[in-house]
């Protein structure tokens, strides 16, 4: 559960940056935000509404993974193949190769949807034979968490098949471990206590995000190993010049086919979600 609750951290944060990153960019294209000015898009309240949309998701994936609560009623065939974020996660490593699937927004539709039955609740049909309809009921959940009026910004937004895709997969499977023989492992929630929860929902609340006003390379003190869920130093390309290589953060890429090592940037315009020091 531990370990479980650490990939978990690794996972919400690197999720946000995606929903903030795709968010942004569709905005921006669609002609509703710009980077400046009074139509700016402010990284506060996106950071929060990323967050929050992360939390539901956090929230169906407990929730599903706890029969014994008896709220999500997975023993309805109708909910669990039509509606439900278990069904989903059958999606996670599915190839996506045209455009069409990739652009697509069935993932989008589905969790929107899903959202909206756990926000509104639902009421089985009474005047209906269940013994021919397997209908279902759910109790309203009237939060804040599930409020449509608390993510506008998000609202505005069809998020890609690619980018929910890679995120189901961030929050199902464990990290990749290093080794010929290391696997990737599915994320139990029914293993997580309220402790391992209370630790992934508090360990993000030190974190920001913020947008690169240029091109920034990413740095770290000499002799320690990178870590993305501390804090996190950014510079300028001048003054990268001026760090040693130990200072430099890498990452391997596939370029052609052959894995390299390539510095860790940030594009102009890019959203990053770090730990902001005294933050």
């Amino acid at each position: 559960a531990f370990s479980v609750s650490e990939d978990l951290k690794y996972a919400l944060r690197e999720s946000i940056e995606l929903l903030g990153n795709e968010t942004t960019q569709y905005l921006i294209k669609h002609g509703k935000v710009n980077y400046t000015g009074q139509n700016a898009i402010k990284p506060e309240e996106l950071s929060r509404e990323c967050l929050r949309y992360m939390y539901r998701m956090l929230f169906l994936f407990y929730i599903e993974a706890r029969p014994e609560l008896e709220y999500a009623p997975m023993k309805s065939m109708t909910y669990l193949k039509g509606y439900s974020l278990e069904n989903l996660r059958d999606l996670e490593m599915i190839p996506l190769y045209s455009e069409e699937d990739k652009n697509g927004h069935y993932l989008n539709d589905s969790l929107n949807l899903l959202f909206k039955l756990i926000h509104k609740g639902y009421t089985a049909r009474q005047h209906i034979d269940t013994r021919d309809i397997d209908d279902f009921s759910i109790t309203q959940l009237d939060s804040h968490l599930f409020d449509p009026k608390r993510t506008p910004t998000l609202n505005k937004v069809v998020f890609s098949n690619l980018t929910l895709q890679r995120i189901i997969q961030l929050m199902s499977l464990s990290r990749p471990k290093k080794g010929k023989r290391a696997r990737r492992g599915r994320i139990s929630y029914a293993q997580l206590g309220i402790n391992q929860l209370g630790a992934v929902y508090e360990a993000l609340l030190s974190y920001r995000g913020f947008f690169a006003n240029e091109l920034l390379y990413e740095v770290k003190k000499k002799g320690e190993k990178h870590n993305e869920l501390e804090t996190g130093y950014f510079v300028t390309a001048e003054q990268f010049q001026q760090y040693e290589e130990d200072e430099k953060v890498t990452h391997t890429v596939y370029e052609g086919g052959e894995k390299k090592t390539r510095y860790k940037t940030f594009e102009k315009g890019s959203f990053i979600y770090r730990m902001a020091g005294r933050d």
